[in-house]
């Protein structure tokens, strides 16, 4: 979250080879009630539309209860990878865009990487990375200027939920060395658009063109991307270009306490993928089991958030 994923997601649908559209973990939340599930009632697609219209923004992205479980209906899903391919058809078709290759967005998919991997083996992901303390100061805007409010607030809660994203990753290459996983520098993607989003697009199996990253945000489309009500604020930097300016932000903006706070933390990381410190003492191993600590109880404290969001969504779907 706050590394870039919007920015991203607008650039990729100027390749006009793929259309990521607003938002949604559907996938995610009905994961736990439906991944088993080989049979399916009327009822069943309806309460799964409404578990869609809560998890993808813009209510639902504008589809109706009829015309999904219609088109339900008549394809008749045996799987729960099945429906989820064919709520997305709907949309799809509705936009004109099924000769696009499909692309779905949500920071908050980063705990849901195995669930995404076992309904869709051969999805291909894409990390975007960004340095931590920048994120901090992007999450702390929001708080401080959004009329809607989301994300962790203090300099310690960003630092371990910036960590636990990054070490989710970490697990989810471990346990198959076969997972198409493509990761990206946010600062690279800022100073070095062509050779980064080359990389990407060979990836992705589709065209670079240099109009991606040059006219992304005339892109009718791309107005399909950030929610109404984010548009002029946390996402206006849609409207412009690229601005290679836009990264080492905490150097003027994050106070030498808050720098010291989230170092303390997240040193490690910041190292391993190369964000220079300002604090290099802190890398010191005296502080190792604390961090430990403080990573384990991070995953608890999220596993648990996870859990709740994902009967919430169930009970209100009901």
């Amino acid at each position: 979250g706050r590394s870039g994923t919007t920015l991203l997601a607008s650039i990729l649908n100027a390749s006009e080879q793929i259309y990521i559209p607003y938002e949604s973990d559907f996938i995610a939340r009905a994961y736990p009630y439906y991944k088993d599930k080989t049979s399916f009632t009327e009822d069943d697609y309806r309460e799964l539309f409404r578990i869609f219209k809560l998890a993808a923004k813009e209510d639902g992205w504008g589809l109706s209860e009829d015309q999904v479980v219609s088109y339900l209906k008549l394809r008749s899903p045996q799987s729960f990878a099945d429906v989820n391919s064919a709520i997305y058809e709907v949309f799809h078709q509705q936009e004109k865009t099924t000769d696009l290759l499909w692309g779905i967005k949500a920071p908050v998919l980063i705990a849901s990487l195995d669930r995404i991997h076992e309904i869709c083996p051969h999805a291909k992901i894409v990390h975007i990375i960004r340095d931590g303390r920048d994120v901090y100061l992007s999450y702390k805007k929001v708080h401080e200027t959004s009329d809607i409010k989301f994300g962790p607030k203090g300099v310690i809660e960003n630092a371990l939920y910036w960590i636990d994203g990054l070490r989710r990753v970490e697990d989810f290459l471990k346990s198959d060395s076969n997972k198409q996983l493509h990761e990206l520098r946010y600062d690279e993607l800022l100073s070095d658009s062509e050779t980064t989003l080359e990389k990407l697009c060979q990836f992705l199996g589709i065209e670079y063109r240099s109009s991606m990253h040059e006219d992304f945000n005339a892109l009718e489309r791309n107005k399909k991307v950030a929610p109404k009500h984010f548009q002029r604020s946390i996402h206006k930097k849609l409207h412009g270009g690229l601005d290679p300016r836009n990264t080492k932000k905490y150097l003027s903006a994050m106070s030498r306490l808050e720098q010291f706070k989230f170092e303390l933390v997240a040193i490690p990381y910041l190292v391993k993928y190369g964000y220079e410190p300002e604090f290099p003492i802190l890398h010191m191993p005296l502080f190792t089991p604390v961090r430990r600590f403080l990573y384990f109880f991070a995953r608890q404290f999220n596993d648990l958030r996870y859990i709740k969001r994902d009967r919430k969504v169930c009970e209100q779907a009901k």
